[in-house]
């Protein structure tokens, strides 16, 4: 378990991380989510001893062993795939015949089997970050930290390395895990969305969207632009916004009357009644709020 409060450290007197009170229990999938500049990688540097917090309180339960996949690749490029791995695992003592053993089988649960004398530097994306994880996991870590893992990689790597991450974290590994990415956060058991060193809400995918305090319209046309800028000028709305090929439309805080009704009667004879719906919200659309209120709050 994890527990860490009110974590603090600075850079070129801005604070980068501050006000953060989090428990993570053994045996979860934990993903932290925000923008650049959040704090997440500063948080997981607090974490593995990298940096030292200013001030506040960190505790791990245990003597855990932690697995670290940075942001960026860290490994050695002029070394192959099977080298790095066999340079890891005497850096930590490992047994060779069982490190041997523990490299073949990562390995093959990623795919990468076959490409052991590759140079580390000639792999792709979504290999250099699959060797990483390779890496992490060669000692058995009891706790797995990834930052930002699929930055920068194709849709299929992407895909491929959260399926991993889900059978790993069903075989009982506590993993906390760093992503920009709405989507990816779907694999978690909780969320945590941290802006600008603070850390919003935490809870379940369930629990969060559940507290999302405003009325939702979704509007569908091939003309969402004119259409963003006509609906901006809505009392009832304080935010239009594009989802893809669709509108969002959030409705004021407070407001008592139908936001849906009210877009279609502003709407009529331009957008049928059918492609103008109340929708429940996303996780995207819950971060893009909480980073406003936040903003506000701090102003």
């Amino acid at each position: 378990m994890i527990t860490a409060q009110a974590l603090t450290r600075r850079f070129d007197k801005t604070m980068a991380l501050r006000d953060v009170s989090l428990t993570i229990q053994s045996g979860e999938m934990f993903a932290l989510i925000g923008p650049d500049g959040a704090g997440k990688t500063t948080f997981f540097r607090i974490v593995t001893g990298l940096l030292k917090a200013s001030s506040g309180r960190l505790t791990l339960d245990g003597h855990q062993s932690i697995g670290f996949v940075p942001q960026r690749f860290s490994l050695y490029p002029d070394l192959s795939i099977d080298e790095n791995l066999a340079l890891r695992a005497r850096l930590y003592s490992l047994p060779s015949a069982a490190a041997k053993r523990r490299a073949d089988d990562l390995l093959a649960r990623v795919g990468m089997q076959r490409f052991g004398a590759r140079l580390a530097g000639k792999l792709s994306g979504g290999m250099k970050q699959k060797l990483a994880l390779c890496a992490a996991l060669l000692v058995t870590p009891d706790l797995l930290l990834l930052d930002e893992p699929t930055t920068g990689v194709d849709p299929l790597s992407r895909r491929e390395f959260w399926s991993l991450l889900h059978q790993l974290h069903h075989e009982g590994l506590t993993i906390v895990v760093s992503t920009p990415y709405m989507d990816e956060a779907e694999y978690a058991t909780r969320l945590g969305f941290l802006h600008q060193g603070q850390l919003l809400d935490v809870g379940t995918r369930h629990e969060i969207l559940g507290r999302y305090p405003r009325q939702l319209v979704e509007v569908r046309s091939a003309d969402r632009f004119a259409l963003r800028a006509q609906l901006a000028t809505l009392p009832e709305a304080d935010d239009v916004s594009l989802f893809g090929t669709v509108l969002h439309v959030r409705g004021r805080q407070g407001l008592e009357i139908s936001l849906v009704d009210t877009v279609r009667a502003v709407l009529a004879g331009t957008v049928s009644a059918a492609n103008i719906t109340a929708i429940a919200p996303s996780l995207e659309d819950v971060f893009v709020l909480q980073g406003e209120v936040s903003e506000e709050a701090a102003a």
